[in-house]
């Protein structure tokens, strides 16, 4: 049963609680006399008792939820004494006896209960036509016109009889039984009179119960809906039948009615009960009924049910595509779609959306392949919901949504967002709902694994979901939120490129363009490229009108971009990552030396504690230390300014092992083409061969500021063993870690053959380190002598070694 908000009063429901239960008793004690009667075959009992069991039901007390649980303990009684009548006819005694009999019953509800159980057995026989008797009986259910008690009386009818009707092929049909336009005149006539019935209950009473007469309507409507299902179910129902009787007479009771909850629910009911081909063929009286119910109809919602069923009509039968396409289906749907807007100026916002998105399903499956039905959709949908801007917020606002996203994933996502009519439909909504379609298209995107190849499609992309990647007004995002778009732009960007690597650079300058927040992955997406661009260029390959200059330029607008990102640390990694990839090419050192310096001055402004600090310095370092400048003065300024950063870090330690990375930046690695190489300088006067590339700066080899660096990473490490020593705080193995540390750097540089680290050093080193190990502050040190241990093995394994740089250790001492 339908929820409501009016309910019967307290007392009230007491009160039909109270009746009910004392009928139920008296049900209960009418059935047994009516079993004991049956078994002792007194039928004379058996109908006395049934009668007084049925005479419960002529009561107006119950409301139609309690009326049939009491309706139900009957029926199953009912079912018994059927039984009982079919023993007595085998026993002698004649139907039309019993038909006669029964209609002595005193009161009018008990006996035609009486008369339609009798009628159905006396059916069963085939002693007499079935449509006589069904006629009979039908007449006979006239006389009661209470509204519930005669709702009730003719689903009983129906349900007795519905399996002894004269349909085709049934033992029932005869010339004298009828055939299948009897046994549809007998639903047709009870759908008829319930539907009188069940309108008439609304004016029953006074105005004050007006809200608790309609929910009891919404109790009782499957009661009048089930005789169109029976009709639909009947063997032999042709198209030709319901086309000119069935549907006429259904619809202009519909119509007659004038009453909205009749005509809402009973439009709702023709549609679902009948075939898909009837509907289609009949398209034409259905839409005409429809201007013609009442204002409070939602005719939206009856005319979303008819686009349903054909839309999955056309999905599941193919072969019934070309007649919908030849009939110009999509077309007249549109037109009437059209009218019903035009017609309810106070339709609501819902309902149009709703009845638009059904219309697009439909066209779907209809046109799967055409754009144009779509952006019909579209532009009839915006054209009825514009004056009535802006779109309320709730069901309104997810229908719309919902119009807007289907599309996307049966069509190009890219032609989808082009059509004439979108943007425009997509502006009536509010900002959080217009992230909302954004979020779909780049879902689109993703899971049928799209690529926007163009910087024209780019563009039109971003601007669809500007609401992802700009901070817009009206929109209030969790944390969650952010976090989950960045995973879903990141994707997005990732999928915005094109294999000719001018329209990339278009791209880029389209995305740099269109984002606000973000910009991460835009920044990382223009990398990508340049680093594509950098290997053609240097592999002779590099094609198109963009030079490397633009190129370059375009990742250094990118970076100083993310640098206004509240996350400084992204920031700065973003600009180290395109430094180092500038600095592949010497013609670019500006442009890195200034991408160096943009990061510094983050790091100076921006960082927030001791720790990242240390983190930040550390990837500066790492990145200088990878890039070759060709000016030597640029690169001695960059060194310079990362070796001042260690004095300021607040930690001794991290001063320490900031200065050891430092050590590095003076002693860069050669490349695999470079090992063995001996570097001459060009003869005077002489110049490169025409054309050719610059060659790669060579890299940095100055031994002495090598030892400096080592030799200030241990005063470093020394002070911090007397700052422990004195002030009793931090911990006291913490020094010979960083003496181990230099040791290792020492190790590491002598064996390159940095003329500065000479063996007496690395040994002096390894005695100072060897003692502070020994002492009580680091004796117990697992990880600390694990490390020390490993250092002594790697000393002995080059020892141990035979061919180049064998004798590196031999006259090393170990402990």
């Amino acid at each position: 049963m339908a929820s409501a908000s009016v309910v019967p009063s307290r007392g009230e429901a007491a009160a039909q609680t109270q009746w009910l239960k004392e009928a139920t008793l008296n049900i209960k004690r009418n059935a047994y006399g009516l079993r004991k009667a049956m078994d002792d075959d007194n039928v004379k009992d058996a109908l006395r008792y049934s009668a007084a069991m049925l005479a419960e039901l002529r009561t107006s007390t119950l409301g139609p939820q309690r009326y049939y649980e009491m309706y139900m303990q009957v029926s199953d009684q009912l079912h018994f004494l059927q039984q009982f009548f079919a023993e007595e006819h085998h026993k002698g005694r004649s139907y039309a006896e019993l038909y006669e009999l029964v209609q002595h019953a005193a009161n009018l509800v008990p006996r035609l209960y009486l008369l339609c159980t009798v009628g159905a057995c006396y059916i069963k026989s085939l002693q007499v036509p079935a449509k006589l008797i069904l006629q009979d009986m039908a007449e006979m259910c006239r006389g009661v016109q209470h509204p519930t008690r005669g709702l009730f009386l003719r689903a009983y009818l129906v349900q007795a009889c519905r399996s002894l009707l004269p349909a085709t092929g049934s033992p029932y049909e005869s010339p004298e039984g009828g055939n299948i336009n009897d046994a549809v005149e007998f639903l047709l006539l009870n759908f008829t009179e319930m539907n009188r019935l069940w309108v008439r209950l609304q004016h029953q009473g006074g105005v004050a119960d007006q809200e608790r007469r309609e929910i009891d309507r919404r109790e009782l409507a499957d009661l009048v809906g089930k005789n169109l299902t029976y009709i639909s179910q009947l063997e032999g129902l042709s198209f030709e039948l319901y086309r000119d009787s069935v549907l006429p007479r259904v619809l202009e009771q519909i119509v007659s009615c004038r009453d909205d909850m009749a005509q809402q629910y009973l439009m709702q009911a023709l549609i679902l009960a009948f075939p898909d081909d009837f509907h289609l063929g009949t398209l034409g009286p259905l839409l005409d009924a429809l201007p013609a119910l009442q204002p409070g109809v939602k005719v939206a919602s009856v005319l979303s049910s008819l686009l349903d069923r054909l839309a999955q009509y056309a999905a599941g039968s193919p072969e019934a595509v070309p007649a919908l396409t030849t009939a110009d289906t999509f077309g007249t749907l549109a037109t009437v779609a059209l009218s019903i807007t035009e017609r309810r100026a106070d339709m609501p916002v819902a309902d149009i959306a709703g009845m638009h998105g059904a219309l697009l399903a439909f066209a779907g499956n209809v046109y799967p392949d055409r754009l144009d039905t779509v952006d019909r959709v579209l532009g009839t949908c915006h054209d009825a919901l514009a004056p009535r801007a802006p779109i309320p917020a709730g069901k309104a606002e997810r229908e719309l949504v919902a119009l807007l996203s289907a599309p996307l994933e049966k069509h190009d996502v890219v032609a989808v967002l082009g059509l004439k009519h979108y943007p425009a439909l997509l502006g009536l909504l509010r900002p959080q709902q217009q992230r909302a379609v954004a979020l779909n298209v780049v879902r689109a995107l993703q899971h049928r694994n799209l690529t926007v190849a163009s910087a024209e499609h780019a563009e039109l992309v971003l601007s669809t979901i500007a609401p992802l990647i700009r901070d817009v007004e009206g929109i209030a995002l969790e944390a969650s939120d952010v976090e989950d778009d960045s995973v879903l732009i990141a994707s997005l960007v990732s999928r915005i490129q094109s294999e000719d690597l001018d329209e990339q650079l278009s791209i880029t300058q389209v995305l740099l363009a269109q984002f606000r927040v973000l910009l991460p992955p835009v920044a990382f997406a223009a990398m990508a490229a340049f680093r594509k661009v950098l290997d053609a260029h240097a592999g002779g390959s590099l094609q198109g009108t963009r030079s490397l200059e633009d190129w370059a330029k375009l990742v250094h607008r990118t970076a100083t971009a993310v640098a206004e990102v509240p996350d400084a640390n992204v920031a700065l990694q973003i600009f180290l990552m395109a430094a180092s990839l500038s600095s592949r090419e010497s013609s670019l050192n500006f442009i890195t030396y200034d991408l160096f310096e943009q990061g510094f001055l983050l790091y100076e402004e921006a960082i927030p504690d001791s720790k990242r600090e240390v983190q930040a310095l550390a990837s500066i370092t790492s990145t200088l230390h990878a890039c070759r400048l060709s000016d030597e003065d640029m690169r001695a300024a960059l060194v310079h300014k990362a070796s001042g950063y260690c004095g300021k870090l607040l930690r001794r330690a991290d001063q320490c092992a900031a200065v050891l990375n430092v050590s590095q930046l003076y002693w860069q690695p050669l490349d695999e083409a470079e090992e063995g190489v001996e570097e001459l300088p060009p003869e005077e006067g002489e110049e490169g061969a025409e054309g050719a590339a610059p060659a790669r700066p060579a890299p940095v080899r100055d031994a002495a500021a090598v030892l400096s660096s080592l030799k200030r990473a241990l005063r470093i490490a020394h002070a911090l063993q007397q700052q422990i020593l004195q002030t009793g705080r931090g911990e006291p193995e913490g020094p010979g870690l960083l003496f181990l540390q230099i040791l290792n750097r020492y190790l590491f540089f002598f064996e390159r053959g940095v003329s500065s680290i000479e063996l007496g050093a690395v040994q002096n080193m390894l005695d100072l380190v060897t003692s502070e190990l020994s002492s009580p502050a680091c004796r117990d040190k697992a990880e600390l002598q694990a490390f020390y241990t490993n250092t002594l093995d790697h000393i002995r394994s080059v020892q141990a070694r035979d061919g180049p740089g064998s004798g590196l250790y031999a006259n090393l001492r170990l402990p």
